[in-house]
């Protein structure tokens, strides 16, 4: 939760601070505690909505992990995929929001 909290708040993170979340992040999530698991697809979830870029990266590895065997990464695959395949830019949010809410359905899905 830390890491996904840093990614919301810190406004000064840098890109190789986040590469370094996504690779903790890949390390740990096979554990198959449940806090475990939801908190890393919370982390994977709010690294993909600081911008485009993160996007792409998080959603390459949901989709990975739900081609895998492990059922803990399957299920993180899907969670995190399921709101990081609606991400949109809307006009004067420095964070990517969901194309569901009505922010995101008012900015028209700009990408």
């Amino acid at each position: 939760m830390l890491i996904a909290a840093s990614v919301i708040h810190d406004r000064k993170l840098t890109d190789e601070t986040v590469d370094g979340y996504l690779e903790l992040v890949t390390k740990y999530a096979d554990d198959g505690r449940e806090q475990v698991k939801k908190a890393v697809s919370t982390a994977l979830r709010e690294i993909g909505k600081k911008n485009f870029h993160y996007n792409e990266k998080a959603l390459l590895l949901a989709h990975e992990w739900i081609e895998g065997e492990s059922k803990v990464l399957r299920w993180i695959g899907k969670d995190a995929a399921k709101e990081l395949e609606t991400m949109v830019k809307a006009e004067g949010r420095g964070r990517l929001i969901s194309a569901n809410t009505r922010m995101g359905k008012e900015s028209g899905g700009s990408g």
